[in-house]
């Protein structure tokens, strides 16, 4: 990516963050970097690629910062704790009509985000749910991928709920749609002692 598509993606996302998407026109972001809108059009053709292209730069960011988390000397669970308390913090830095307004008015941008996030959930954290799994952390009889459907598939769509997101502590909120999902099917509750 060259210097100038970063910079204007970066510029972008921070508008997206206070403002939602749809609010946020070509002629605001140039604006905002004292740029043309013909020389924002000469980066990128239309806001939907715009749109697409800071989905993806984002996610890029989220994926170095899981893979961190990964290189730690933690257990799966740990890392599985501390990779949901990055995504929460992130959730909650965004105006809660960007992603309504992402899912109804940018659908590829949106196809990107979900295909995204299924990543995420349905490798990282369902590989590091087997890895509990073949240690013994977590019981046997539980159906892995179905408790990834079940309680952490939709942590997005509650954290966009702006009454929910300025009600709760980021604590609270990964307690309550994490920790506690995963201390039920876990062998021994008092692995959640270690945990960060």
């Amino acid at each position: 990516m060259q210097s100038a598509d970063k910079k204007i993606i970066i510029k972008t996302l921070d508008l997206f963050k206070k403002y939602g998407v749809k609010s946020v026109s070509m002629d605001d972001i140039a604006s905002a970097l004292a740029v043309s809108k013909k020389t924002l059009y000469t980066h990128f053709d239309s806001k939907d690629i715009l749109i697409e292209e800071t989905i993806c730069y984002v996610f890029t960011e989220h994926f170095k910062k899981i893979d961190r988390i990964l290189e730690k000397d933690l257990s799966p669970l740990q890392k599985i704790i501390l990779i949901y308390r990055y995504g929460i913090n992130q959730m909650i830095s965004y105006d809660p009509a960007f992603y309504f307004e992402l899912k109804k008015y940018h659908i590829s941008a949106h196809k990107h985000y979900e295909g995204y996030k299924n990543d995420i959930i349905f490798k990282t954290i369902l590989g590091l749910l087997k890895e509990a799994q073949e240690v013994n952390e977590i019981r046997q009889d539980v159906n892995l991928n179905l408790f990834c459907e079940i309680h952490l598939y939709k942590i997005d769509e509650i954290l966009a709920d702006p009454d929910f997101n300025t009600q709760y502590s980021t604590q609270q909120m990964l307690n309550h749609l994490v920790i506690y999902n995963l201390r039920g099917i876990v062998v021994d509750p008092s692995l959640f002692s270690y945990l960060p």
